[in-house]
């Protein structure tokens, strides 16, 4: 008996458990790809921008040698040198553009990058709680069938009904076992892209409503289109352009450049020697023009591609703003009660199963789009909020 107690006290402690609500799962979200992307991104510019400072296309290179010098009848001696190489980068402008557009798209591609993982949270949080509500609600249902069918048997034992009656329940029971294991699979499936996003248990845990304490809070229709045009997602795609186009600019320059400053300074024997000077790097046949191909080429398709990722936007957003006035959830409230008054009807004989299954499948399918009406209706809402968000100063 006591062993039986202590392996039911963790089920009756998750039990009582109070379910988690999003801003609960929000405090516990992880870093998501797009923001590590994002950094990665920034880090990359970053460097390539530090490694052009100072008028340097690169780090200097430093030199040192030594060697023994050997005359007969004279003691024997060390020869030392140094030499310096300082490759030049003489396109000041060119690195103050790419400074420029680099320190306009730092804020907005890591806001950008915050304001898409907050919505996938979001969306993965909404999908758990709606395959946790279909999941109840399958198993009210398989509780509901069984006890239809435990009445149907009873009538037919008493013979009200014919042996087809009782046939017609025990399809829906396997029916609705069959819709029950399928909930406990999508369920499984959503929990599992929760957890992807955020610090939660392995098992899946009871979910607070998403309109707790409200209904969604849809932004205000006027001036949506104006809030999106300023938005984090939109602005981040324009600055984003920007540094693509002053970095393949950057590159170009990088790869032109060919003078360096070179020194070095000597000791052989008594002597003392010192030099400065410039080099030069002599380009092949044909670089020069492949070079500006490969830049404009690269620059063209970065402006394709921000034109197409500009479109999806926009068209998302157009989708959710006509959306909007269809969004509000619709509660099913009379699910329980009709439920329990076509039972009532079925056990008293006023109704037979081949009557009563038809009207409980509708009654279900009524509640489950209940249930995924204010899914929508909460995920319209997260999407509308996302696209309008602006760049935090």
């Amino acid at each position: 008996m006591r062993a039986f107690l202590l392996g039911a006290l963790p089920c009756l402690l998750m039990a009582q458990a109070p379910p988690l609500s999003y801003d609960d799962i929000l405090q516990r979200a992880r870093t998501s790809p797009e923001q590590l992307r994002a950094e990665a991104l920034l880090a990359e510019r970053h460097r390539a921008l530090g490694g052009t400072r100072g008028l340097l296309r690169e780090g200097p290179a430093l030199g040192l040698s030594a060697g023994p010098r050997t005359q007969p009848g004279a003691p024997a001696t060390t020869d030392r040198s140094v030499e310096l190489d300082l490759p030049l980068f003489l396109s000041p402008a060119v690195r103050r553009d790419l400074a420029s557009a680099l320190g306009q798209a730092d804020p907005a591609l890591r806001e950008a990058a915050r304001v898409e993982a907050r919505f996938r949270l979001r969306q993965a949080y909404l999908d758990a709680w709606l395959a946790e509500r279909l999941l109840q609600l399958r198993q009210a249902d398989l509780a509901t069938v069984r006890t239809w069918l435990q009445a149907a048997r009873a009538r037919l034992e008493a013979g009200a009904d014919p042996a087809f009656q009782v046939s017609l329940v025990e399809g829906e029971a396997l029916r609705a076992q069959a819709d029950l294991e399928e909930a406990h699979r999508q369920r499984l499936i959503a929990w599992a892209g929760l957890r992807s996003l955020a610090e939660v248990p392995a098992a899946p845990q009871p979910l607070g409503d998403p309109g707790d304490p409200g209904e969604p809070a849809a932004p205000a229709s006027e001036g949506l289109q104006a809030r999106f045009e300023a938005g984090a997602l939109r602005q981040a795609l324009q600055r984003r352009l920007d540094l693509d186009r002053q970095t393949l600019r950057h590159q170009e320059a990088l790869a032109a450049s060919r003078w360096s400053l070179r020194g070095s300074y000597a000791r052989e024997g008594e002597e003392r020697i010192g030099k400065v000077g410039l080099a030069y790097r002599f380009a092949r046949p044909g670089e020069g023009q492949a070079l500006r191909r490969e830049t404009e080429t690269a620059l063209q398709a970065a402006t394709r591609e921000s034109e197409s990722a500009l479109l999806d936007l926009d068209a998302r957003f157009q989708s959710a703003l006509a959306r909007l006035p269809l969004a509000a959830p619709i509660p099913f409230a009379a699910f329980d009660a009709s439920l329990r008054a076509v039972g009532l009807r079925l056990s008293e004989g006023r109704e037979r199963p081949s009557e009563a299954l038809p009207i409980r499948r509708q009654l279900l399918e009524a509640q489950a789009a209940s249930h995924r009406r204010a899914h929508a209706a909460h995920l319209l809402s997260a999407e509308l909020q996302a696209l309008t968000s602006g760049v935090t100063p």
